[in-house]
């Protein structure tokens, strides 16, 4: 009778444990600030907390995931019944769009760990906007001009992004035009609400130019189809060979450039000249052939002609560069450039000079 009694009091001490359990129950685990104006500063809500169980419990940690986000409570015990409360503020200032942040809040009750998480979207001020998207479109604000895809191996692709912003009140819907063949362009969201951000992804196929060496190009974008706004977008790549994969024995057998003169000096020029005509020799030095990918120049007022881009071992050709002195632009030193790009692993890309003091 005596053990039937024991077993009976463990049993229901060991119930009424299993009910003492606390457990926290919360009213609310995300709050959406909406849009407001970045010159609010820092925006507050509340989440509460029921205890939902038969012991006190208490909130004994909390973290936000970024530092602009900052979660404060009372580690107090919460009594069965009633409620605690976390506070998260949300500093906007200098962080204009949309914004998604997670506050991590551990209990010493059922759940152990919580996530609570704010949204909002801030309206970003004239100064904060000008700082992070110094390119005005109009309501469009872009982050920059220009896009440099740098060095791009010959048969590869590369990706490169502009971020933009809408400060308008209305859904806008940027619009890309003008886009070269060899760029794929992709715009998101393409319907971007006001006050957040947008992205242009770009993708550079190498493969689809004809050219090598510095390749440069443009295309525009709009807030709308019917803006009259716009910008226009400069891009920029360095298309080269690859050479990595030829063997000790390939590299010796190579092509091999030898340029000469690497400058030409004009002397003193006048404007009202006639043209004038230079030379320089391309030869090869190496065992195979060479070839002359490109040559050219970004100066208006000088141009080159070659006769033979493929060059045979031991053998040169003569390259003609002719000034024309009234193409000049207002300076008066000509410093001209001649890019040459072959397929000498070694030296893949040379330069020869055009100088000259204007007159």
């Amino acid at each position: 009778m005596m053990r039937h009694f024991i077993l009976s009091a463990t049993a229901l001490l060991t119930a009424a444990a299993a009910v003492a359990v606390p457990h926290g129950r919360w009213l609310e685990t995300e709050h959406d600030f909406g849009a407001f104006n970045e010159e609010l500063g820092t925006v507050y809500c509340e989440f509460r907390i029921v205890n939902d169980g038969d012991e006190p419990m208490a909130i004994v940690g909390a973290r936000a995931n970024c530092g602009c986000t900052k979660p404060t409570f009372s580690n107090a015990p919460i009594a069965p019944g009633d409620t605690g409360v976390i506070k998260v503020g949300y500093d906007a200032t200098g962080r204009p769009g949309r914004f998604v942040k997670r506050v991590s809040v551990d209990l010493n009750a059922d759940p152990m760990r919580s996530n609570l998480n704010i949204t909002g979207t801030v309206i970003g001020t004239s100064n904060t906007l000008k700082g992070r998207f110094p390119v005005d479109v109009g309501t469009m604000k872009l982050r920059e001009a220009t896009i440099a895809y740098g060095d791009v191996v010959k048969g590869r692709t590369t990706g490169k992004y502009i971020e933009g912003y809408n400060a308008s009140a209305e859904t806008m819907h940027p619009v890309v035009e003008g886009v070269p063949p060899y760029i794929n362009i992709l715009v998101q969201p393409a319907d971007v609400p006001p006050g957040e951000q947008f992205v242009v992804s770009t993708v550079f196929h190498s493969d689809r130019v004809k050219d090598w060496g510095i390749v440069t190009d443009s295309f525009s974008i709009r807030p709308s189809a019917d803006s009259a706004h716009g910008q226009e977008i400069e891009t920029i790549a360095i298309i080269k060979e690859d050479f990595s994969q030829l063997t000790p024995e390939q590299l010796a057998k190579a092509p091999v450039i030898a340029i000469d003169p690497l400058s030409i000096d004009l002397g003193r020029i006048t404007r009202d000249s006639a043209p004038m005509t230079r030379t320089f020799t391309i030869a090869n030095k190496g065992k195979e052939p060479l070839v002359i990918r490109s040559i050219k120049t970004p100066e208006k007022a000088v141009s080159v002609k070659l006769k033979n881009d493929r060059i045979k071992a031991g053998k040169s050709v003569t390259v003609t560069v002719t000034v024309n002195p009234s193409e000049i632009g207002d300076t008066e030193l000509l410093n001209a450039r001649i890019t040459i790009i072959s397929n000498d692993p070694s030296n893949p890309s040379r330069i020869v000079r055009v100088v000259g003091e204007v007159k």
